[in-house]
């Protein structure tokens, strides 16, 4: 199999994770998910827009102990609702150059043993419909984002994408019914050359 390891970005609140459990559920995949409630700074920058680099030093160090522990065992599919670069995306957004280059370093010394995804899946929607999802699943950190935020975000997603050197599948999430779960898993099935069981 050529993809193995199969990660999912977009903007906050596109639907993720949800697909990522969908994928791994029916594909018999690792499931590998991010891990953000321990961050403590995460929520007081999202209320403050301060300890931005705190927060992203912290996402680091967590994500750094948890790649490592994920992949001391070995995985032969694997769907993750992240791309460790998401990082570096929210950080040249969120800092100034000074501490995005400590952040950049930080990630670089991190991760360069650790697995890289063959596939990027990115989930594509309008800033409406991702308003929506944050407000109906009500998580508190994220209360506060506005639509600049999340406008802003996706630019910077934009740019990052355009630098990526895997293949990356754009995918509407409108386009996602998991109501027909046959028809979605033969279209996820023929787009990420997976085979179906």
């Amino acid at each position: 199999m050529k993809n193995k390891f199969i990660a999912i970005e977009g903007n906050i609140g596109v639907g993720k994770t949800t697909l990522a459990k969908f994928l791994s559920n029916h594909f018999e995949g690792s499931l590998f998910l991010e891990e953000f409630a321990e961050n403590k700074f995460l929520k007081l920058f999202y209320q403050t827009k301060d300890y931005a680099f705190h927060s992203e030093m912290q996402f680091l160090l967590d994500r750094s102990y948890q790649m490592n522990t994920f992949f001391s065992q070995n995985h032969p599919l694997v769907f993750s609702d992240f791309h460790i670069e998401k990082s570096l995306v929210f950080s040249s957004m969120n800092l100034s150059k000074s501490n995005y280059s400590i952040v950049e370093k930080t990630h670089d010394s991190l991760f360069k043993n650790l697995p890289k995804p063959d596939l990027l899946i990115f989930l594509e929607a309008d800033i409406g419909q991702i308003s929506k999802n944050i407000k109906h699943r009500n998580r508190d950190i994220e209360n506060d984002l506005g639509i600049e935020y999340l406008e802003s975000l996706i630019k910077k997603y934009i740019i990052w994408l355009n630098k990526l050197n895997i293949p990356v599948i754009k995918v509407d999430a409108k386009s996602i019914n998991y109501d027909n779960k046959e028809l979605l898993l033969k279209k996820l099935s023929s787009l990420l050359n997976i085979p179906l069981l």
